[in-house]
């Protein structure tokens, strides 16, 4: 019965794939782990033991798991080579949604994310010192029709492709695709650290990019944006125990508000420490964007419980609005002041 219940967790852990499963039972079967400490190995080297080319024998398929994935990546990648133009642009397509796909959650992947950021409408921020995420956007899935609508030919296009070498799977929502997490992980694993960054950031900036700060979008829209948006956190912090994006101000502002408003006030309140933190280094105390910064982080310490720390916060804020004030020239004509932030 023990050894039932080490092979089941094998099988679910490997998501069910046989594939998967046979090579495991080969690693296993040489002596090299034993049944109830595959996954754990399985877990901290994953590309290793999914690319063993010594039990590819254990499968009538003869390859290795991440093998099957590899081999169609390079038919993909023939194809971006092809003289046949249309064939070639929708593999190029289909390669940079393979980039930036395993840095999303694998499901629910929608196409009204890119749809959002073909069409970003959001007024430009305040200052000019801080990196803006929307100024490093690839643009490749981008283009705009005459009517200034999203064309989503190319995309539709990479999808098409993905689809037809099974890397993705529709869902039963249209627009709407997955991946499965073993793929999903291989297309992480089979990248170098550099790729991993760069790819990571491109992610990130794409889905900050689909958020509009100044207008209102659908809440099942955010609610399954936020699942995004926390996956590309963890990827970027995972790589080497710190965040790999670096610092990207609309960024980390839209992502904290996001995550406030979807009940991970904690993980809110980690972006917005390193806002303020920034903006009080670059902009300095008084400046607009830093006082709106301290209002978000007061918020949010409300959420946590920490009414001390928030109180202080929001006097702070209203001694900096006073102080600036009463700095202000005392102008004869009685001209309202209502607009000072």
């Amino acid at each position: 019965m023990e050894f039932q219940a080490e092979a089941s967790k094998i099988v679910k852990g490997l998501f069910c794939v046989p594939l998967a499963i046979d090579q495991a039972g080969a690693y296993i079967a040489s002596g090299a782990t034993t049944i109830g400490d595959y996954l754990a190995k399985c877990s901290e080297h994953q590309k290793t033991l999914l690319s063993h080319s010594e039990f590819t024998r254990a499968s009538k398929y003869n390859r290795a798991i991440y093998e099957t994935w590899e081999l169609s990546y390079k038919e993909i990648l023939q194809r971006a080579e092809s003289d046949d133009s249309h064939k070639a642009n929708a593999a190029h397509s289909a390669m940079l949604l393979l980039e930036l796909f395993p840095f999303f959650h694998h499901e629910k992947i929608t196409e009204e994310i890119f749809s959002y950021v073909a069409l970003q409408k959001d007024q430009k921020m305040s200052h000019t010192e801080l990196p803006l995420a929307s100024s490093m956007l690839d643009q490749r899935l981008l283009p705009q029709n005459k009517a200034d609508t999203w064309d989503n030919f190319h995309f539709v296009e990479g999808i098409q492709v993905l689809l037809s070498f099974s890397l993705i799977k529709k869902t039963s929502s249209d627009g709407v695709y997955a991946l499965h997490p073993l793929v999903h992980a291989w297309g992480r694993d089979r990248l170098t650290l550099n790729e991993r960054k760069k790819y990571c950031l491109m992610a990130y900036v794409t889905l900050s990019s689909s958020l509009r700060k100044y207008e209102s979008q659908p809440y099942e829209f955010q609610r399954v944006l936020v699942t995004h948006v926390r996956a590309a956190i963890e990827h970027s912090e995972s790589e080497s125990g710190h965040n790999l994006v670096g610092y990207l101000d609309d960024a980390y502002v839209k992502f904290g508000d996001l995550l406030w408003k979807q009940g991970y006030p904690k993980e809110a309140e980690t972006l917005q420490i390193k806002v303020l933190d920034t903006r009080k280094r670059i902009l300095g105390e008084k400046h607009p964007d830093t006082i709106y910064a301290m209002e978000n982080l007061a918020k949010t310490f409300g959420s946590l419980g920490k009414y001390t720390e928030g109180k202080m916060l929001e006097i702070h804020v209203q001694n900096i609005r006073q102080n600036f004030c009463r700095g202000m020239p005392n102008h004869s004509h009685g001209k309202s002041r209502s607009n000072i932030p």
